[in-house]
């Protein structure tokens, strides 16, 4: 991290200050002595809007979480860049982190201001719940006040103090006090009471990824923020409306990276546009599910024209190990493939940082576990599936149809009577399908079915459940593979300014400062039985 983070920040301000849709608000970004809060505010949702909607996304997560493939590079070949990993790293701290930490920096002792300087540090936390979950062991306290020598929390003090700090922040907010302009607050624009349900929702979130065995998380630890919050079940998102979205907007300065680079800037890109990914297709279209036609379009050229046809992410695609099998892939273009969703390729598409079918899916697994009080996975399972098809516009009947269908309906196993295929990648390595009483794997693989586009809370549920199955990446034509990574390096820069805490950060991990090396909150790889080990 650069040695003075207040002025790079000042930089930025001046750098967005131009934005029309998130526009400025109630101050002269030129002379940023004393910025208002409301500026500061829309400042940082629209930047982590950027970074985890845009390049993030689709150059690390869509090939970590298999939803899209975002083709070519080197993260998407399971290495990393140098340069790209720095640039989400000055993203996190200095675009996203550094607006919310000046409100509570100026406004924190003004008693006009304390429901804001609140709201600014749900956020601050939401965002630091995802830069864990990428890096590990990160700069908290102390982060963005310009000190060169910056320390690191560990991973799981990180954690700790996340889910104390949203229980204080969430019983602090006065519902007749103060609040951000609906101008300003692009999530709920001004609503505390949704603020409220956002952060202790956002909690439920955090205690599940901590849930797993020790040494991999802290179960008793989890147990309890979780039957904690399950005696207020109506402090949670719990309706459509509560879900916690922006939107970007429609001119060139606002509008999604996605869209910039897929449409507007299409003729530049085609080579390499991100596509549908293989597994997504095998997760939907054997179980009938029509949400597939929301998230990706059929192919209009091609060998599979007409068809919903997802890219397999892996350079090669394992034909040393495919038993004789065609490669269906071999020789397409980017254009062979079917394209994202038009939801998602919209100029003002939508973001979702977290939302009432996550929240569903949350509390099924919590009352899997016992830790909901008495209440029935399975009605939190099909109200899951319930919000999901809502959002999307999709109708109670389709819902319902789908609920029903066999390895979807609750206990059940899926039918592969006769078309086992359709449920495997083209290898034949990996499978969609559900045995009967797999209760865990239902409700995580419709909590990932759920959240396409959220990368980061992806990536962030596979390697803390690790039953969803996926392809390793096949490095080069001669065999050579990879799993999925666990998490990204500690820039380059960290080592050149802050030596000797990024040095403390790596020996507090399961092993090097490497894309392979486990986080806390995670379970242990589990390698595919069908490949060499």
């Amino acid at each position: 991290m650069k040695s003075n983070l207040l002025f790079l920040y000042i930089c930025v301000l001046g750098l967005f200050s131009c934005t029309k849709d998130f526009k400025e608000i109630n101050t002269d970004p030129n002379r940023p002595v004393k910025v208002e809060p409301d500026f500061l505010f829309t400042t940082s949702i629209f930047e982590t809007m950027n970074l985890y909607g845009g390049n993030m996304n689709r150059v690390v997560f869509f090939n970590y979480t298999q939803h899209y493939s975002g083709f070519q590079g080197s993260f998407q070949r399971y290495t990393y860049s140098h340069s790209e990993n720095t640039a989400y790293w000055v993203d996190t701290y200095i675009k996203s982190l550094q607006p919310v930490h000046q409100i509570e920096q100026n406004f924190k002792d003004n008693p006009a201001y304390k429901n804001r300087v609140a709201i600014a540090r749900i956020w601050k936390n939401y965002i630091l719940s995802n830069a864990v979950s990428i890096w590990g062991s990160i700069p908290t306290d102390g982060a963005l006040n310009g000190d060169p020598s910056i320390p690191y929390t560990k991973e799981q003090d990180v954690y700790y103090k996340l889910l104390d700090d949203l229980k204080i922040l969430s019983e602090s907010i006065d519902l007749s006090g103060d609040t951000f302009s609906a101008a300003a607050d692009k999530v709920y624009g001004g609503d505390l009471l949704k603020w409220k349900k956002f952060a202790n929702t956002l909690r439920l979130r955090i205690a599940l990824r901590i849930s797993n065995e020790a040494p991999n998380g802290d179960p008793e630890t989890a147990k309890r923020v979780v039957q904690e919050i399950s005696r207020n079940e109506d402090a949670i998102i719990k309706t459509q409306n509560e879900t916690a979205a922006a939107n970007w907007g429609t001119t060139s300065d606002t509008w999604s990276p996605l869209y910039d680079r897929v449409v507007y800037n299409y003729t530049a890109n085609k080579a390499t546009i991100p596509v549908l990914c293989e597994s997504l297709v095998y997760h939907t279209l054997p179980y009938g599910d029509p949400r597939i036609g929301i998230y990706a379009q059929r192919a209009t050229q091609g060998p599979k024209k007409g068809e919903y046809f997802g890219q397999n992410i892996s350079y090669g695609g394992g034909s040393t190990f495919s038993g004789g099998l065609e490669n269906p892939h071999s020789g397409l273009k980017q254009d062979d493939y079917s394209y994202i969703g038009e939801r998602f390729l919209k100029p003002d598409a939508e973001y979702v940082f977290l939302s009432y079918a996550e929240a569903c899916f949350l509390k099924a697994e919590a009352a899997l576990k016992g830790w909901w009080g008495t209440s029935n996975a399975a009605g939190y399972y099909y109200e899951g599936i319930d919000a999901s098809f809502n959002r999307y516009g999709l109708s109670s009947a389709q819902a319902n149809t789908y609920k029903n269908t066999p390895g979807i309906k609750w206990g059940t196993a899926s039918d592969t009577v006769g078309r086992q295929a359709q449920f495997k990648d083209w290898l034949r390595i990996c499978s969609s399908y559900v045995p009967a009483g797999d209760f865990s794997r239902q409700i995580t693989m419709q909590h990932w079915l759920a959240i396409p586009m959220q990368g980061v809370d992806a990536w962030a549920l596979i390697r803390r459940t690790r039953v969803l199955e996926f392809q390793p990446q096949f490095a080069t034509y001669d065999g050579d593979y990879a799993y999925l990574p666990d998490r990204i390096l500690y820039p380059i820069d960290e080592y050149q300014t802050n030596r000797a805490e990024v040095e403390k950060a790596v020996s507090w991990l399961s092993g090097p400062d490497d894309l392979f090396t486990k986080l806390w909150f995670a379970l242990p790889l589990k390698k595919n039985p069908y490949l060499p080990h």
